[in-house]
């Protein structure tokens, strides 16, 4: 089975998100990726277009829900999807700050699989464990 850097998780009502990889960076990419795959095939979007996008925040807890929330917002205003993510994750004194850039094409229904709709981001459960050359996060998304 190929690894994707994330995994789906068991969840009654919502979808429940592993994001995994060598640091913080591959983590926060690989979250963008499992997000986008909720709500099409990852492999039929084409890193076509780029986007880039800049937060900051307190805490990684608030900057990864930025972050989902972001992708979220703007399939919803755009009709993006994003396959390919470059991200950066800088913590200056009591900040952290993530810019990314976004690679992927507008939403086109004879191309895209529409799988689920997905809401927003939550808080509930989140979980965000660095170790050294592991970071793992664990967030819900509501359907």
């Amino acid at each position: 089975m190929e690894d994707h850097g994330f995994r789906f998780l068991e969840h009654m009502t919502d979808a429940e998100i592993e994001a995994y990889g060598k640091d913080i960076n591959e983590a926060f990419e690989n979250a963008g990726k499992a997000v986008e795959d909720l709500m099409v095939d990852l492999a039929s979007i084409a890193p076509m277009e780029e986007r880039m996008v800049e937060f900051e925040s307190k805490d990684l807890g608030s900057l990864l829900y930025q972050w989902i929330e972001s992708l979220i917002s703007i399939q919803d205003s755009e009709g993006m999807l994003f396959s390919k993510f470059e991200c950066h994750v800088l913590r200056i004194t009591e900040k952290y700050t993530l810019r990314a850039q976004l690679f992927g094409e507008k939403f086109d229904p004879k191309k895209h699989e529409q799988k689920t709709a997905v809401k927003a981001p939550t808080f509930h459960d989140m979980k965000i464990s660095e170790r050294e050359k592991n970071v793992t996060m664990r967030f819900l998304v509501d359907l």
